[in-house]
């Protein structure tokens, strides 16, 4: 890591590590992931669905930006300290559900964090081939994408 990460892009740095969870040992993915799980049944709860994909928009573009510069600070392109980008994929696979129940937000986390460590298609292409920021969220957009299938199965049978 670049010495100087934190002072050459404080406030990317910040938000793509999640507050710093992209530092801590062990699977900071999964613990951002974890983290994001609050928002966004409270944001279930509380906003409709529109309202919710719109602060959904905002974010994922804001992770780009966030991603691009973190990563250029931090002289990694995918660092597995930027995290924001599981944020926006848990909120992509729940963002549709109202009044989350802890099975739909355990199926959301679950079924995301499976897609975005396999990688099916279309998540793996990406990942491989979408270069900087938009590729670091855009993979987990997509695995966001595939556990909302879960989700959607889990909330018909309940």
């Amino acid at each position: 890591m670049k010495k100087n990460a934190w002072s050459a892009a404080p406030v990317s740095m910040f938000f793509a590590t999640v507050g710093g969870i992209g530092f801590l040992p062990g699977g900071p993915g999964t613990y951002a992931a974890a983290a994001a799980l609050l928002p966004i049944v409270w944001m279930s709860n509380v906003f409709p669905p529109g309202a919710r994909i719109f602060m959904l928009g905002i974010v994922t573009l804001m992770s780009v930006f966030w991603s691009e510069f973190a990563g250029r600070a931090l002289q990694e392109t995918d660092s597995s300290k930027i995290v924001i980008d599981e944020v926006v994929g848990v909120w992509v696979a729940l963002v549709l559900f109202d009044a989350l129940t802890w099975p739909l937000w355990l199926t959301g986390f679950v079924a995301f964090r499976v897609f975005d460590i396999w990688k099916p298609w279309p998540v793996g292409w990406l990942d491989r081939n979408v270069p900087n920021g938009l590729g670091v969220v855009l993979d987990d957009v997509a695995a966001g994408a595939l556990a909302i299938i879960a989700v959607g199965c889990v909330s018909y049978f309940l």
